[in-house]
């Protein structure tokens, strides 16, 4: 009206910057008035977009146990939520009750870098942060080693979180030393196993996960699973995850001896609302689960894991079961890796063809031994189905007196 122009990217920015100017106010506020509850926990996952990983495990083992600790989760406003343990409490994020939690839990316990700015939260003395990343055994190049490759928002964020933190977590010998020497990080490293994969171990559980996912997706109980988790792509690309399963799935049902086949198809949690996941389905026996809650209990069920990247492969392992790589940009892809390829236990497919191959060549007692010295001589893994009980126990040993 007046021919003035508005960026409208510069006033977006400007809102965002004055709801967390104000956001950050409350807490200050809270923080002044309200003391900090003993035994109180907050957790949340993947930005509160997921209830699953490492906080998910804790949480279900400490009501298990009917610990004495008061659990909350925190969720974003319409994520659904119905599918949960009906036990968990839950508050939605940047509520009053979010506030009052995040300012008076003992213990906070995420699985991802948070920028504490952003979620209006300030440590406070007596409060303890426990980060349990969401990786173990790596392969791409992370924190340190792939900053070059990392904003520098990410990587400030990245140094304050450790700053923050009072305890990581490790389920082997590789991951403590990246811990220790990659992630910005200088305090304790508790080396007693990965909670998530706690339900590695806990094979009574497993037909029980099995029959529940299967009703929700209406698969037949005699079927054979294949999980299909490739990890994400700069800019959210989709090319790699591109594959005629019409063409592939039937070698999967001749190597399960003809039973039928049931394709899960899992993207990372960042490609939520990012990604189009129909437009990589090609096969009437192919379903999404990119968000299913919980990518362990995806692994429990699975007959066969095909994944590119992701450090599913390594927790998978543990299962003793197949796990085949297939990856077309192996030489491009962007993060660099801490194996050679050809040192990983996993076959490698970088073209539709050598996939077939590999599901027709799949030899399991030479592919069993290769996991077995792989995991004992390079990684050094410790995983027995006990930590979820020591992060307990060193909460217990760091309560407030």
């Amino acid at each position: 009206m007046f021919g003035i122009k508005i960026n409208k990217s510069a006033l977006g920015w400007g809102v965002n910057r004055v709801k967390k100017v104000f956001g950050n106010l409350f807490s200050l506020c809270f923080r002044c008035v309200l003391p900090i509850k003993k035994g109180r926990v907050v957790c949340w996952s993947y930005d509160f977009k997921q209830y699953s990983c490492n906080p998910r495990y804790l949480t279900e083992y400490i009501l298990d146990n009917d610990l004495d600790f008061e659990v909350y989760w925190v969720f974003r406003h319409r994520l659904d939520v119905s599918s949960i343990d009906k036990r968990v409490k839950y508050v939605r994020r940047r509520t009053w009750k979010y506030f009052i939690l995040m300012n008076t839990a003992e213990y906070l316990v995420t699985n991802v870098r948070t920028d504490s700015w952003k979620i209006f939260w300030n440590k406070r003395p007596g409060q303890k942060y426990m980060m349990l990343w969401h990786g173990g055994v790596a392969l791409k190049k992370i924190e340190a080693d792939a900053e070059g490759q990392l904003s520098y928002s990410y990587v400030k964020k990245a140094k304050l979180d450790s700053k923050n933190c009072d305890l990581m977590i490790s389920g082997c010998r590789m991951q403590t030393d990246l811990l220790k020497n990659k992630f910005w990080y200088s305090g304790e490293v508790l080396e007693k196993g990965t909670p998530r994969n706690d339900i590695f171990f806990q094979t009574a559980l497993h037909q029980q996960i099995h029959e529940r996912v299967c009703r929700e997706y209406n698969i037949a109980l005699t079927n054979r699973i294949v999980l299909y988790a490739p990890t994400f792509r700069r800019g959210y690309a989709t090319d790699a995850y591109r594959i005629n399963w019409n063409r592939v799935i039937p070698y999967l049902r001749s190597y399960f001896g003809g039973e039928e086949v049931t394709l899960l198809i899992r993207l990372h949690p960042n490609l939520i609302n990012k990604v189009d996941v129909s437009t990589l389905m090609n096969d009437p026996s192919m379903i999404d689960v990119t968000r299913y809650h919980d990518m362990q209990e995806l692994l429990c069920i699975s007959d066969m894991l095909i994944t590119d990247y992701s450090s599913s492969m390594f927790d998978y392992t543990i299962l003793k079961r197949p796990c085949l790589l297939y990856a077309t940009d192996v030489e491009a892809y962007d993060r660099g890796y801490y194996f050679d390829f050809r040192e990983l236990p996993y076959p490698l497919a970088r073209t539709e063809q050598e996939l077939i191959d590999l599901i027709e060549s799949f030899d399991n007692d030479s592919y069993e031994r290769g996991l077995q010295k792989f995991f004992t001589e390079q990684v050094g893994l410790i995983e027995n189905g006990t930590a979820c009980q020591a992060l307990t126990e060193w909460m217990k040993l760091h309560a407030i007196r």
